[in-house]
């Protein structure tokens, strides 16, 4: 059986949202990301000494498990430029129909944040094998 490979950066953010009290920063959000049956919903929160943290949970639509899954938040500034890049994935797998929590620690603060899935693996079904 085969592991099918998916790779793609969310090119825009399709709606923007303001925070509450934990900070001024805005989340940028997408309904759907690498693949229609996967979905993220976040946002910015305070992690250790005060720094800024994105926390959510990636959503499996699909009627595989995914692994392996990959995560970009993208800092932004006030204008839209791109200002910091962090990376992190979401631990263990994200069993068919169900969601997994992240959090990725942002090293550069800023005006918003954008959060893509750049890519994951689709885990064949039945039998235990892969």
């Amino acid at each position: 059986m085969t592991t099918t490979r998916h790779s793609l950066l969310l090119a825009a953010a399709l709606a923007l949202g303001a925070l509450g009290p934990s900070g001024p920063a805005a989340a940028l959000s997408a309904a759907s990301t690498v693949d229609p049956r996967v979905r993220l919903d976040w946002e910015v929160g305070t992690g250790r000494a005060g720094r800024p943290v994105i926390q959510g949970y990636v959503y499996n639509d699909y009627g595989r498990a995914a692994s392996d899954v990959q995560l970009l938040v993208e800092t932004l500034d006030a204008s839209g430029a791109v200002v910091g890049r962090a990376f992190g994935f979401v631990r263990g797998v994200v069993q068919l129909d169900d969601r997994s929590y992240f959090e990725v620690p942002i090293k550069v603060p800023g005006a918003s944040y954008r959060l893509s899935v750049t890519g994951l693996d689709w885990k064949c079904g039945g039998g235990g094998g892969m």
